[in-house]
């Protein structure tokens, strides 16, 4: 559970700085695909739903440094849709958080299990640990739609 949190509460430490991250990035010239990620189920409309895209395991799910793609988009119930785009195609592994009360961590009861909902490409389940890339990666070839449902 510990090493999950930590990998969610990095990842969201990532929320600080995503726009401005994002407004430094090159706009895309027509190359590269674009990912939309419909995020589905969101709980509550307070806060940001914020999305790193990785093209490798490297710093997976909490280095925002690590990450090819950092987006950060207003929280509202029900499905919230953040799009990525200039990618190019590949492998790519996607985590998303919902920073309720936007103090940059994920909020976790007394037993250290997430309070706020969060969510990776392929859906898997969390147990004790955050799932491994390898679990989560998905491989773009086009433009592609995918769909990440919220957790807690």
């Amino acid at each position: 559970m510990r090493s999950f949190s930590l990998a969610i509460f990095l990842a969201l430490v990532a929320l600080t700085s995503a726009t401005a991250q994002q407004a430094s990035q090159p706009a895309s010239s027509g190359q590269g695909y674009t990912l939309t990620v419909i995020v589905e189920g969101v709980d509550q409309g307070d806060g940001n739903i914020g999305m790193l895209v990785f093209n490798s395991p490297k710093g997976w799910a909490e280095d925002r440094s690590s990450a090819f793609k950092d987006l950060v988009v207003p929280a509202h119930p029900g499905n919230v849709t953040l799009t990525a785009t200039g990618l190019p195609a590949g492998e790519y592994g996607v985590a998303v958080v919902h920073d309720v009360n936007k103090n940059h961590k994920l909020d976790k009861n007394w037993m250290g299990k997430p309070t706020e909902q969060w969510g990776l490409s392929n859906n898997p389940h969390a147990v004790l640990k955050t799932p491994s890339y390898d679990a989560c990666k998905f491989q773009l070839k086009g433009d592609m739609e995918l769909h990440i449902t919220m957790q807690k």
